[in-house]
C-alpha cells in the first residue's frame, strides 16, 4: 500500500519539514487550527455531548514540523498525543517543538500512517492535516485509520479541492514536464521563480496564483508548485471515499461556510424550494460548482450510526446550562475583549472559524447577558434573567430572543448545551441528543 509517490515525499520532507513556522511560535492564539483540532468541539458537532479531552488519546498521523501537533496539544489539555510521520527528521523537529513548549505527555514514531496498526493502540481522535490527498490511495489510508479508531471516535482528515487548486495543479503538471521535479530543491525553487519573474505580465503571474513574498520560503514552494502526488477532490469524491471506507460523515469542519444561501444578496423565490430538495451533501456540492472558494474539504468522520442526533426539546434548552467553547476560554485575547465589550455594553465582533464567514458579530443586547458565560457554564434560565433586565424585556420576550440566539450560536459550535438538570457533566457514552439549529444571520458580518 505505499504510494508510488512516498520516497519523493520523504525525501522532500527530511529536507523541508512542513509547514516552516519557528519553534518559538504559540499556538495558543491559533484559533482556526484549535477549532478544527479539538476532541470536544468535535464530538459536540458529532452527538452534542460535551466530552473532555481529559485522559482522550489522539494520533497525529503524519505530523510534519510539529506545526499541527502543538495545536492538537494546546487544543485538547490533559490528552496522550501519538505521533507518527514518514520522515524521521519532521519526527525530530516535532520533538523539539513539544519540548520547547513544555509538552511531554507524546509518543513519537518515525512511521508511514499506513503501518500506524503496529502500534497496537485505539484511538480517541485522529487528526491528519494536509496528509490525506498525498496518498496513492486515500481510501486504503482511511480504512487503516477506521481500523484504529475507537467505536466512538472521530476522525478529522481534509482534501485539496479539485476546482479552487486547479491552477496549482495545471502547473504542477507544466513543471513536471520541464523536469524540475527530479532536481534538487534549491535548484528547482530558483527555476520556478525565474520562470514566474519573467512572464510578460503581472496579470498572468496573478492568473498562475503567483505571490513573489511567499515563494521567497522554499518550503511554501514546495508545499504548492513543486508537490509530488498532489490531487484534488470534490465533495461526491469525499462522500465515496467514506462509503468505500465504511465511515460515516459528521460534517463538513467549516460546514456553516458551504451555505449555499450565502452565494446570493437575496434568494430568487424559485430557487430554495429547489435548495431544500437536495441532500446537505448535494448543498455542499452545488456551492462548490457556483464558488469553489475553498482550498480545503476539511472534514469530521465516524464510524458511521455510532451516533443519535435529535433535536434538543425546549424543556432541554430551559432546564440546561449553557458553556462557551472551551478554546475560547482558553484565550485570554477573547476574554477580555468579551468583557470589555460587557462592561462598555457595545457590540462585539470576533473571528470564529464555525461561523459562515468565519465571523460573528453580536449586538449589545446580546452582549449584555452572553458576557456572563466567561465564568463559566451559566444556567439558560439565569441568562433569560439577565436579558431581562438588561434589556428591559418581558420576561416571555427575553426567552424567545435567549433561546432564538443560543441556537443559532450553537450552531456555529460557539457556545455548548448541556441538558441535564442537575447541570453534571455528561458521560462519555457519546449518545447525546442534539441538533444543527438554523443559522441567525444577525450574528453573522
Amino acid at each position: 500500500m505505499t504510494s508510488s509517490s512516498t520516497p519523493s515525499l520523504q525525501q522532500l520532507y527530511e529536507e523541508l519539514p512542513y509547514p516552516n513556522v519557528p519553534i518559538s511560535t504559540s499556538a495558543r492564539g491559533a484559533l482556526a487550527g484549535l477549532y478544527c483540532a479539538s476532541l470536544t468541539t468535535a464530538q459536540y458537532a458529532r452527538s452534542r455531548a460535551i466530552v473532555s479531552s481529559e485522559g482522550a488519546l489522539i494520533l497525529n498521523a503524519g505530523c510534519g514540523s510539529g506545526w499541527e501537533t502543538l495545536i492538537l496539544a494546546e487544543a485538547n489539555p490533559g490528552a496522550q498525543l501519538v505521533v507518527c510521520d514518514l520522515s524521521p527528521e519532521s519526527v525530530r523537529v516535532t520533538e523539539q517543538r513539544l519540548r520547547y513548549h513544555g509538552f511531554e505527555n507524546v509518543e513519537l514514531h518515525a512511521l508511514n500512517l499506513l503501518d500506524v496498526e503496529q502500534l497496537g493502540l485505539q484511538f480517541d481522535f485522529i487528526s491528519l492535516n494536509d496528509v490525506l490527498y498525498l496518498l496513492e490511495d486515500p481510501v486504503a489510508g482511511l480504512k487503516v485509520l477506521k481500523r484504529v479508531l475507537k467505536p466512538q471516535g472521530i476522525l478529522r482528515a481534509n482534501l485539496h479541492h479539485a476546482y479552487q487548486r486547479e491552477v496549482i495543479f495545471r502547473m504542477q503538471k507544466a513543471f513536471q514536464l520541464l523536469g524540475l521535479f527530479d532536481l534538487p530543491t534549491g535548484e528547482a525553487c530558483e527555476r520556478v521563480r525565474e520562470f514566474m519573474h519573467n512572464l510578460i505580465s503581472d496579470e498572468a503571474r496573478a492568473a498562475l496564483r503567483w505571490d513573489a513574498t511567499i515563494y521567497q520560503d522554499n518550503t511554501n514552494m514546495r508545499a504548492n508548485y513543486l508537490l509530488p502526488g498532489d490531487k484534488g477532490f470534490l465533495i461526491p469524491d469525499l462522500m465515496r471515499m467514506l462509503q468505500e471506507a465504511e465511515l460515516g460523515l459528521v460534517c463538513l469542519v467549516d460546514y456553516a461556510d458551504w451555505d449555499p444561501t450565502l452565494l446570493f444578496k437575496e434568494i430568487p423565490q424559485w430557487l430554495k424550494p429547489e435548495l431544500d430538495k437536495l441532500s446537505p451533501a448535494e448543498q455542499n456540492h452545488f456551492y462548490e460548482l457556483i464558488y469553489p472558494n475553498h482550498r480545503l474539504i476539511d472534514f469530521w468522520a465516524e464510524h458511521p450510526g455510532s451516533s443519535l442526533v435529535l433535536p434538543w426539546s425546549n424543556a432541554d434548552w430551559l432546564g440546561g446550562r449553557v458553556q462557551l467553547n472551551p478554546i475560547l476560554t482558553d484565550d485570554p485575547d477573547f476574554c477580555r475583549s468579551l468583557a470589555k465589550a460587557a462592561q462598555k455594553k457595545v457590540e462585539f465582533t470576533c473571528n470564529w472559524p464555525g461561523a459562515s464567514r468565519r465571523r460573528l458579530r453580536l449586538s449589545p443586547a446580546q452582549v449584555a447577558w452572553l458576557g456572563s458565560l466567561l465564568q463559566g457554564p451559566t444556567p439558560v434560565q439565569t441568562l433569560i434573567q439577565q436579558a431581562s433586565q438588561a434589556n428591559s424585556l418581558e420576561p416571555e420576550t427575553a426567552q424567545e430572543q435567549v433561546l432564538t440566539d443560543l441556537m443559532a450560536l450553537e450552531e456555529f459550535l460557539f457556545v455548548m448545551l448541556d441538558p441535564t438538570p442537575s447541570g453534571e457533566a455528561l458521560d462519555c457514552s457519546w449518545q447525546q441528543n442534539g441538533v444543527l439549529a438554523t443559522g441567525q444571520q444577525s450574528l453573522v458580518d
